[in-house]
């Protein structure tokens, strides 16, 4: 019977120093079984001390990563078994339970823990039980929900949660059976450097054999343990569906189809003596990154783009080793790479929307026209010919061999996130989760794809003359999605980057992107987020000129209140922006989460918009899920109107003019809202347009304003002024521009707010 206790009763504080004891961990022996109901997943552990000298193991907990579309999302001690089988260390036969029955906990939704505590005194102990001899720990078994789908299983030996798990036996030291007692001289050593470890063997061996004859298969249909042979033309849509293997090899003259939809599945190398044709929409998945693909034959991997006119262009890259410009883009009219360093973020955009992610070039020479090799891992704008009605690419890649493995692409830096876009695409001939891609690259934070849908126009009143624009960018993270402004939410990025599809990341720090077999699927239609998340996407749009933007907040337990890597990117300088804050109300998201939902949170937000005449606007719900939200009743909170509307029952409009509103609205999920609540009455005063470049607006919707006095950097006073209204203005203009601090003295109290001054 396994237990499930809290980690810190598993790792108990005991005494430690530095020391040269290192623990390396392994896989062999890997294999799927069924006991007649289900499938099982089954691998051996193996631990090797990396460090000069033998030790005895004490306390330990290892943590796994797993693809839980073979698995099942938060797996723990239900569908987790870690056995102590003779002759492992953990066994200790010698000695009756010298460690504890193993402790299986579901550390997030795709890692789990597996721990154990030593029971009796290091003197109970045999020899020397860690050794530079690789020497069984336990057996790991894990039920699967998907045997089509990769494991990929590996140790998670990153960052401060999972690093220094390990200890060495505690005493008395002195032999003989005794109780563990693992205080002051009696303390064992932590292991400071769990590494060396290796998944490699976590791959499924060859057990078997299944060959495809023009009478079926011999002896009978292929596992993903099986060395399949392909001796016979095979269709997916007609001869029997997907294929699993654990290798494979396409014999001379035969042809083996993948149709849309269905994938191969291969653990380790395939062969292709005869033709690989891998349809559009289908998957070709390897497991083993040192996996090989042999190409003696012809592979051919068919892209069809969407529909293009004249002016339309897509991000590509490719899945094959060797293609080129002139070999696979030969109906192109044009092809572009994009150059990093030559990306300076647009002054005139930045400016009018000062805090947006900005994607336009200053000098308008980051797209130089390319035709040289296709460069795995790489984006390029595609553009196709100018006449004719709308159509697609039919693209056939070709040249060299499938993409396998590891794929590195150096990112760009210029200094700043905002000034380092770069353009780079799926490497392989399958899907892959854009989840996983985020969680691989540390410097990597959302991803942002081109969906080309708005017919570029210079009817908008505002600053842009621009053929493309940021409208049609559509972002995911961790978070989840945003459609793209230009369209409807049908654009909405699901988790899924399709093969050979091109995409955009602002990197945050210089170093290599890099692509492995463990993001690659076998489904392109997969959406790798749990509906139990809380996430609530508004939308703001203007009929006027069919524009519109999204924002997406979402409560999540692996958020906080801060920035997170990975949960939070910044919005789009966009025409209209509807954007969230910080709760401090510093920066603008499109994208932000926050910590678990409490019914009492408030999460300020703010509106920009370029549209040069004062319009109506509306804000509403554009979709809310979750197992909290989706009983919430969502509330918005206009300060500048001092009107507050339930966007669960109905739309909000208001009118705008051009500006940059930050602060502005202030969303929450509690009816009751200001009466007799000093705190809550100061957090609803806003300030706007910040930055600004002569009045100053202050909204207070509860209570009036009595004195505004505004102080430099320095803290000295610049501006004061006595006011008996809930709205207020001040001219700036004669102060100099920088950083300024505004109190604003209520009846209900005082609170200080931060501007610019332009």
């Amino acid at each position: 019977m396994k237990l499930r206790i809290l980690l810190t009763v598993l790792i108990i504080a005991i005494g430690y120093s530095s020391s040269a004891q290192n623990l390396a961990l392994t896989f062999e022996n890997a294999e799927i079984t069924n006991d007649g109901a289900n499938d099982f997943y089954e691998v051996d552990v193996i631990a090797t001390r990396i460090s000069a000298s033998d030790f005895k193991l004490g306390d330990g907990q290892f943590y796994v990563d797993y693809n839980p579309l073979a698995f099942g999302s938060g797996i723990g001690d239900a569908e987790v078994d870690f056995e102590y089988p003779p002759g492992s260390i953990l066994a200790e036969m010698n000695v009756l339970a010298v460690y504890g029955t193993p402790v299986i906990n579901a550390n997030t939704a795709t890692t789990v823990s597996i721990a154990w505590q030593q029971a009796l005194s290091a003197g109970s102990m045999a020899a020397n039980n860690i050794t530079d001899t690789p020497t069984l720990l336990g057996h790991l078994k894990i039920q699967m929900i998907n045997t089509a789908e990769s494991t990929d299983i590996c140790f998670n030996v990153a960052g401060p949660l999972f690093d220094d798990q390990f200890y060495t036996a505690c005493g008395p030291f002195t032999p003989g059976v005794a109780l563990r007692d693992c205080a002051a001289g009696n303390a064992g050593t932590q292991i400071m450097n769990y590494d060396g470890s290796d998944c490699s063997g976590s791959i499924i061996e060859c057990t078997d054999t299944a060959t495809y004859t023009a009478g079926g298969w011999v002896p009978s249909a292929p596992t993903g343990s099986s060395s399949v042979v392909i001796s016979s033309n095979y269709d997916s849509s007609t001869d029997g569906g997907s294929i699993d293997a654990c290798e494979l090899t396409v014999d001379a003259g035969v042809v083996l189809t993948i149709a849309a939809d269905d994938y191969l599945n291969v653990s380790n190398d395939i062969t292709i003596e005869g033709t690989l044709n891998v349809a559009h929409t289908a998957n070709v998945v390897q497991v083993d990154d040192d996996a090989t693909v042999t190409n003696n034959g012809t592979i051919n991997v068919f892209v069809n783009t969407p529909s293009l006119d004249g002016r339309d262009f897509i991000l590509m890259g490719s899945p094959m080793s060797s293609e080129s410009r002139a070999d696979v883009f030969t109906a192109a009219l044009r092809v572009r790479n994009h150059l990093t360093g030559n990306f300076t973020p647009n002054g005139a955009v930045t400016a009018a929307s000062n805090g947006a992610g900005v994607w336009v070039d200053e000098e308008g020479d980051d797209w130089p026209v390319y035709n040289g090799a296709i460069t795995p891992g790489e984006g390029y704008m595609v553009m196709r010919d100018l006449t004719g009605p709308a159509s697609p690419l039919n693209l056939n890649f070709n040249t060299g061999t499938l993409n396998n493995g590891v794929v590195t692409y150096t990112a760009g830096y210029n200094g700043s996130q905002n000034a380092s876009p770069n353009i780079i695409a799926n490497p392989y001939a399958s899907a892959i989760s854009a989840t996983d891609f985020i969680n691989t690259n540390s410097n990597v934070d959302a991803v942002y794809f081109w969906e080309h849908i708005t017919t570029p126009s210079s009817g908008i009143p505002g600053p842009y003359g621009l053929d493309y624009t940021m409208e049609d960018i559509s972002i995911f993270n961790l978070t989840g999605g945003t459609s793209a402004a230009g369209s409807d939410p049908g654009t909405t990025p699901n988790g899924t980057i399709s093969s050979g599809q091109g995409f955009g990341v602002k990197v945050t720090s210089a170093g290599d992107i890099t692509f492995n077999n463990s993001m690659r699927r076998t489904s392109g239609n997969t959406t790798l987020r749990s509906t139990d998340d809380d996430r609530i996407w508004l939308n703001v749009q203007t009929d006027r000129y069919e524009l519109n933007s999204t924002a997406l907040i979402g409560f999540l337990p692996e958020a906080t209140n801060a920035i997170d890597h990975g949960y939070d990117a910044k919005r789009l300088a966009t025409n209209v922006a509807l954007y969230s804050h910080l709760v401090d109300g510093s920066d603008q998201f499109g994208i932000q989460a926050l910590g678990t939902f409490q019914e009492d949170v408030k999460v300020p937000m703010g509106f920009a918009t370029l549209v040069d005449e004062r319009i109506n606007y509306t804000i509403s719900i554009e979709d809310i899920q979750g197992l909290h939200l989706g009983n919430a009743t969502a509330y918005l909170i206009d300060s500048h109107t001092n009107t507050i509307t339930n966007l669960s029952e109905t739309n909000y409009t208001f009118e705008s003019e051009k500006g940059i509103y930050d602060n502005r609205f202030t969303l929450q999920f509690t009816p009751e809202l200001i009466l007799g609540n000093t705190d809550v009455s100061l957090e609803t005063i806003a300030v706007y347009p910040n930055p600004t470049q002569d009045i100053l607006n202050i909204a207070s919707p509860v209570s009036e304003v009595k004195q505004v006095m505004i102080y430099d950097v320095r803290g000295r006073l610049v501006v004061t002024a006595g006011f008996s209204n809930k709205t207020v203005q001040l001219d700036l203009s004669e102060l100099n521009s920088a950083l300024y601090f505004v109190e604003i003295t209520t009846q209900n109290g005082k609170v200080t707010k931060r501007i610019t001054k332009q």
